[in-house]
């Protein structure tokens, strides 16, 4: 019996990502209302971000001003999953932080 397993290309909610501008937690995944297309939102490790998830007005993930940035699933090295950090590394940056993927 051969058992094939697949992965998904696609960033997953909670996934530790690495973008060109640092490394971070995958928050939301889906479309927006500021552009077309699909975006995933990265809550950032240092504030090198844009945002704290919210454009124009919009909600998409909630952390600490200049912590967010918005990529093109293209842009993202999924290198982990949060479930292997020890669990007060989790917890600081999840603190602040609700998921939301929209498909």
């Amino acid at each position: 019996m051969v058992v094939v397993l697949t992965m998904s290309t696609e960033p997953q909610l909670g996934a530790i990502a690495e973008i060109p501008v640092g490394q971070g937690v995958v928050r939301f995944i889906g479309t927006t209302s500021f552009a077309a297309g699909k975006w995933v939102g990265i809550e950032l490790y240092e504030a090198n971000g844009k945002n704290n998830g919210t454009i124009n007005g919009t909600a998409y993930f909630t952390c600490k001003p200049n912590y967010g940035v918005f990529v093109r699933p293209s842009q993202v090295k999924v290198i982990g999953s949060e479930r292997d950090l020890p669990p007060e590394a989790s917890n600081n940056v999840r603190c602040n932080s609700h998921e939301r993927a929209i498909r």
